[in-house]
This record gives structure tokens, sequence and C-alpha cells, in this order.
């Protein structure tokens, strides 16, 4: 039988760090039937990379699983995820019956603190996940925003900002979950009070592909400066066979790309709507696919 080791009385930050970096005892890990392991209730992260899942469960199948997951026992044969879903979600795609584990006992606050702190401080959460989570973890254990702050290591200000997102509409806390309207674009949108506004700045920048600056320009009641087209620019400055070599970063790329300047000189603005256009960009990138 496992020995389970209690770790109580420690702040949630050492409790994440000694997760991540301490080298468990033999008597600490085991391996457990990976049918026998129920996601964390507490989750944070609403979407998983599904690509992203797919080369971690490559990387599974041809190295094993290098950091155990952390589990904490339920009682009836069962075990709950403490941290590594992604991992314990790549093993089950990468066909594994088995996975090594740690097992510890876990208070139901603790488990809702470290499932909070060890994404946020390992995984990219979008930002309305983040301020799902502060709103969550708030409520369930009666932290207030300065504990919060403090537990999580960030300032009081950066919370405040974030939990703001959730006053904002359901269309655009939408848009900041996939990936089409980025945090920077949100508080933007924040600035303005009224609904109509709200969800029409989010259309128009959307549609428009505004950058954040241009965002706040219209927030604060002007007018972002006239795109040029670059795609048709007509400029006696632009080389003969730029646009010819763009449409072959697109057609290459399959996104939006533009090319600035001369055949000399300039710059590759590449464009992509969320986190799996950019990985597979990345990947056609790195890997000439």
């Amino acid at each position: 039988m496992i020995d389970k080791k209690k770790r109580l009385g420690k702040g949630m930050m050492a409790l994440v760090d000694e997760m991540s970096d301490s080298q468990p005892d033999a008597k600490d890990i085991g391996v457990i039937d990976i049918d026998r392991i129920i996601p964390n209730r507490y989750q944070p992260r609403k979407t998983i990379s599904e690509g992203a899942l797919k080369e971690l469960a490559d990387s599974i199948r041809e190295k094993g699983v290098i950091q155990p997951v952390i589990v904490s026992e339920l009682g009836d044969g069962r075990y709950e995820l403490v941290a590594g879903e992604r991992r314990w979600r790549a093993s089950k795609l990468a066909g594994l019956l088995e996975i090594p584990a740690i097992i510890r006992d876990y208070s139901e606050e603790e488990r809702i603190e470290i499932a909070l702190i060890e994404n946020i401080q390992r995984e990219d959460l979008n930002a309305m996940e983040v301020a799902m989570a502060y709103k969550e973890i708030m409520e369930r254990i009666g932290l207030t925003q300065e504990q919060l702050s403090q537990k999580i290591g960030k300032n009081r200000s950066t919370v405040t900002n974030t939990l703001r997102l959730l006053k904002l509409p359901e269309y655009i806390r939408d848009r900041v979950m996939n990936g089409e309207l980025t945090e920077g674009h949100a508080r933007a949108i924040l600035s303005i009070e009224d609904i109509d506004g709200q969800l029409n700045l989010a259309k128009t920048i959307i549609e428009r592909g505004l950058s954040v600056r241009e965002a706040e320009e219209i927030a604060r009641g002007g007018q972002p400066k006239k795109k040029q087209d670059v795609s048709r620019e007509t400029s006696k400055a632009r080389d003969t066979g730029i646009d010819e070599l763009q449409e072959r970063f697109i057609s290459a790329l399959g996104a939006k790309v533009e090319l600035v300047g001369s055949k000399k000189k300039g710059k590759i603005m590449i464009y992509y709507h969320n986190t799996d256009e950019l990985e597979t960009l990345f990947r056609a990138i790195v890997r000439g696919k």
C-alpha cells in the first residue's frame, strides 16, 4: 500500500513548487489504472487544444509519462486528479492503461487552490478562464481579492482587472474564450459603459482585425488610422514580385499574410485567430510542413 503524506499548513505556492521541483520518494509514487482517475472538479481550464494534446500523446507513446500526475484518493477505489490533467488526457489518447501517479491527501480547499495555481503557473489559460477560476476560488473558500492576490502572487489590481472581465456580455466573453478577442481587446471594450456600445466594438474588432491600440482609440471616441491595403498596395516603392511572394506565403501557410516593405527590407505579418491556428502555423514554419 502506498504511503500517503499530508503536506498541510503550507502556503499554496510552496505546495505547487514542491510538486514541480521535488523528486518523490518511491513510497510516494505508484501506478494506477487510468480509468480509475477522474478529472479535478475545480479544473479552471475549460478548453484544451486538440493539436497540443495529440502532440503530447505522441510524445508519451515514444517516451512514456516522464512526470507523474498528482492524485488524491476518494475512498471508493477511484482517485481525483489534483494536477496533470493534460498528461492524463494525453495518456488516455495514447492508449495507456496505467499511469504513474503521486498519491497525496489534500483537503477540498487545497484541491481547489492547487488546481487553480498549478494551471496558472504552467498553462496558458486564457483571460476568461483565469477570471472564472478567480471567482470560483473566492466563492468556495470565502477569500477577498486581497487574500487571493497574496495566495497567487499577483497584484491586487491585476486580480481586480481580471475579475472585471466577467462583467462583459456573454457574446464577448465567448469570443475571449475562443481567442477571437484578446484580454487587451476586452479591457478596451470594458471602458465603454453601455452594452450596445461594447457589443458593437467587439464585432468591429473581429470584422476588421483591429489591434488593441486601435480598439482603445475607438473606445475613447476616436477612429483608428485607416489601414493601408498592403495586399493590393500600388505604391511605387513596392517592388515588383512582392504581391506574388505574399500570395505564395498565404498558399503555403493557409493563413492571412501581409508583406510590408521591399525585397531588400521589410516585415512579414502572419495573422491567427486562436491557439490551434497558432500551433499549426508554428509546425508549418518550423518543420516545413
